[in-house]
């Protein structure tokens, strides 16, 4: 009897998510048995943004390789998408959100997906080799844009900011966007993708390792700094841009591009960038920037955990309509 696909594609959602899960709880355990310290955790922040997730990113868009099967329609579908829902939700944060504090991490929540970690393997899964190229040749486009409105929005609704939008406050936003480790690394890593340029071994090897250091650390710190506490005055919000994240702009955005003609890996593409939970360097990103890391942690947990759900869903649906 043949393995049956459906349940190999929930499988594969809940083994990509539950080692996340565990992580934050391992960091949370550890935490409250006093074995992660306050100080331990800034370090760990302060680690995975300055050196872990640029890195991370870098590796990432330098091994793509650009190809015949660059698809222009999909990367000008997926930018002018990414656009939109930065947009459209900062917009209505303006009049949605009271808490003007509130606003950075809930609109970075709700738009910027996990695509850097999750996007390859889910693709591969659905779609094999096929759906790994399309999605790679696709990723530092969507990445650059992802990190770039980050900075912008974060930089707009920091509690730092404390005058109003002047002539002081844009050289700040722009040099917040300019110094930004993550754009930064995506930046240098684009001569490596278009040029085609090796990383010698020693420091491809070396790279990796660091980037191999981001993701756990990050997840861990997530956890240690989790508390019930927090919640009050921002589960609303938490469970809203959890949503917005994983049903609410995947569902318009899938739902456009089938509209658009695209089907099979392309469209399966548009599921994964919309439909994959939030980043896990929002949290960090949050934290860093004076905007509430708390209510990013929140939103991060919750769309880690709805994601298993609404992805098998979209597959589903997907598979069903014979669109993929």
């Amino acid at each position: 009897m043949s393995e049956n696909p459906l349940l190999g594609n929930l499988l594969y959602s809940v083994n990509a998510i539950l080692p996340i899960i565990l992580l934050v709880i391992l960091g949370w355990v550890l935490k409250r048995a006093s074995k992660l310290t306050e100080a331990f955790c800034e370090t760990a922040d302060w680690l995975v943004f300055k050196i872990g997730l640029p890195v991370m990113l870098f590796l990432e868009v330098a091994e793509c390789t650009v190809s015949d099967a660059f698809d222009t329609g999909l990367v000008v579908f997926l930018v002018v998408s990414v656009t939109l829902s930065f947009t459209v939700m900062s917009l209505l944060s303006l009049v949605l959100v009271r808490d003007p504090k509130l606003r950075g991490a809930f609109v970075q929540g709700s738009c910027r997906s996990n695509f850097a970690i999750l996007g390859v393997p889910l693709a591969v899964n659905m779609f094999g080799e096929a759906g790994g190229e399309k999605i790679a040749l696709v990723m530092p486009f969507v990445i650059l844009m992802f990190n770039a409105y980050s900075v912008i929005l974060l930089s707009v609704f920091s509690a730092k900011q404390e005058k109003r939008f002047s002539k002081e406050t844009l050289k700040s936003i722009l040099r917040s966007i300019v110094t930004n480790p993550l754009i930064i690394g995506v930046l240098l890593a684009l001569p490596f993708m278009l040029m085609k340029i090796t990383i010698p071994t020693a420091a491809s090897k070396t790279l990796h390792y660091l980037s191999g250091l981001t993701t756990p650390l990050a997840l861990m710190s997530l956890g240690a700094n989790f508390k019930a506490e927090s919640l009050k005055g921002r589960a609303g919000y938490a469970v809203w841009g959890a949503l917005n994240r994983t049903l609410l702009i995947p569902a318009v955005a899938v739902t456009a591009a089938a509209l658009f003609g695209f089907r099979e890996p392309a469209l399966g593409v548009v599921l994964i960038c919309f439909g994959a939970p939030t980043a896990v360097s929002s949290y960090i990103m949050a934290k860093k920037m004076g905007n509430d890391h708390d209510l990013a942690g929140q939103i991060l947990l919750l769309s880690t955990m709805f994601c298993v759900v609404t992805i098998f869903s979209g597959i589903f649906i997907l598979k069903t309509l014979g669109l993929i």
